[in-house]
């Protein structure tokens, strides 16, 4: 398989950066998995500090005796807190990302596989 194939299938399947990795190109592969797995972690938090916050106010109300059945399934009913305009971008920044870390794997890989002839002087 042609260098070029496999570092964008390793982009667009692995991890972003993978296929950058691959052709040796090391910080550059780095930073895109540095860049591209910070905006994957802020989007798992943002999903996941609502549900832990809504967990407490759920126990808080367990352990204190004054909760009723339907007060419990109101509060895990309640729609979650909105998405802020961060969340959108960088949602939206990382599906570029991934999108211009295959594209970038494949120019790499074609510059492996097809290298310029350099004539002298």
């Amino acid at each position: 398989m042609k260098a070029a194939y496999k570092a964008s299938l390793l982009s667009a399947f692995v991890f972003p950066g993978a296929g950058q990795l691959y052709l040796k190109k090391y910080w550059r592969g780095l930073v895109i998995m540095i860049v591209f797995l910070s905006g994957a972690i802020f989007i798992v938090w943002s999903n996941i500090a609502p549900a832990f916050n809504r967990l407490d106010s759920i126990m808080v109300k367990m352990q204190s005796g004054a909760a009723s059945l339907q007060q419990l399934a109101e509060i895990s009913e309640s729609p979650a807190s909105t998405k802020s305009f961060y969340y959108d971008a960088v949602f939206y920044s990382i599906v570029c990302i991934w999108i211009l870390a295959i594209v970038d794997a494949y120019r790499l890989g074609r510059k492996k596989d097809f290298p310029e002839s350099k004539s002298p002087g």
